[in-house]
């Protein structure tokens, strides 16, 4: 029998003999607020009650339970290069009551990648549980909340054909940075998609082989012009509303872009929270914001310089000549 799920939410998704399980925690009134979804469910999980009082189903379950709660609509994607802002987006959005943001979800991601590891799934199988996991994930706890927002992980953008799919017509947007700069981003702290393994080869247009053997800063440098080019492909072959946002546009455009692209209604009330949240650190809200490019452009190798120069310069500088073209809509 499937149990009461009024209040909880899909934490985690694993595979169990094969098949998509998924575990479920009691959000109660938890709003997800933190810069990342894994930092509410860890915050949630302090508490007795979510920590002591589990339940677990079938991904069966949860298609079911979409089918009955189909949760609030999607009203916005954010996709982007890593290490160029878009987490200041996601507080942006979630600095508003009436949104439900989803940033980097877990379960999102698994569902996503869930080809890699469960024999024979399909794409419109990966699109009904994504609908679900969303759905349940946005459900109306509030009542003020009517939408919301998916900010993908970086290599999600790769994916962008079948999220387009699975939410038709739905604004996005794609954020990047100039590459020497998100280059020296990771070679301070690598992120998972700069290491082997977690990415299929053939997304990146390379061949299994290829990878071993590899320098990761040669790796990193192929992956990060990988996703830059499947967010300028998609861009360029869009059939919703789409902006390109480079970095150094957030803080005197970013939020007049989201309003436009999202149509997102500001109120009074709304201006000094968005204020605030553009005066802060987006990762760790207790510290002001500062500008890092002059410390990043100095603190890369150059060796990192020349393979982002090589790499990532030429897809950087057409998504540029795009974005300046300032097109909106298709």
């Amino acid at each position: 029998m499937t149990p009461d799920l009024e209040g909880w939410m899909p934490a985690r998704i694993h595979v169990d003999g094969g098949q998509p399980r998924v575990d479920w925690c009691h959000m109660g009134g938890q709003r997800f607020t933190d810069p990342f979804f894994d930092e509410t469910i860890e915050r949630r999980l302090r508490h007795p009650f979510a920590l002591l009082f589990r339940h677990q189903t079938s991904m069966n379950a949860l298609v079911a339970r979409q089918a009955k709660k189909p949760g609030l609509p999607v009203r916005g994607l954010v996709f982007h290069m890593s290490r160029c802002g878009s987490t200041l987006v996601a507080q942006l959005l979630a600095a508003l009551p009436r949104h439900i943001v989803l940033s980097e979800a877990g379960p999102v991601d698994t569902v996503l990648r869930a080809h890699q590891y469960v024999p024979g799934v399909t794409d419109t199988q990966r699109i009904e549980w994504l609908r679900a996991v969303v759905g349940a994930l946005g459900q109306q706890r509030h009542p003020e909340e009517h939408a919301v927002f998916l900010k993908l992980d970086a290599w999600h953008v790769l994916e962008l054909p079948l999220l387009q799919r699975a939410f038709p017509g739905v604004p996005w947007m794609f954020l990047y940075r100039d590459p020497v700069e998100v280059m020296a981003s990771h070679q301070n702290h690598r992120g998972a998609h700069m290491l082997p393994g977690l990415l299929n080869p053939a997304h990146l247009g390379l061949e299994p082989g290829q990878i071993e053997g590899m320098p990761l800063d040669e790796y990193g440098a192929r992956v990060l012009a990988a996703i830059c080019d499947a967010g300028l492909q998609g861009y360029r072959a869009r059939t919703a509303p789409a902006r390109l946002m480079d970095y150094r546009q957030l803080q005197p455009e970013g939020l007049r872009v989201l309003t436009e692209l999202f149509a997102l209604e500001l109120t009074a009330e709304d201006t000094p929270r968005l204020r605030d949240v553009l005066e802060r650190n987006a990762k760790n809200p207790v510290l002001p914001f500062e500008d890092d490019t002059e410390e990043k452009a100095r603190r890369v190798t150059s060796h990192g310089r020349a393979l982002a120069e090589q790499w990532g310069r030429p897809i950087h500088d057409a998504l540029e000549t795009e974005r300046l073209r300032g097109d909106v809509v298709p």
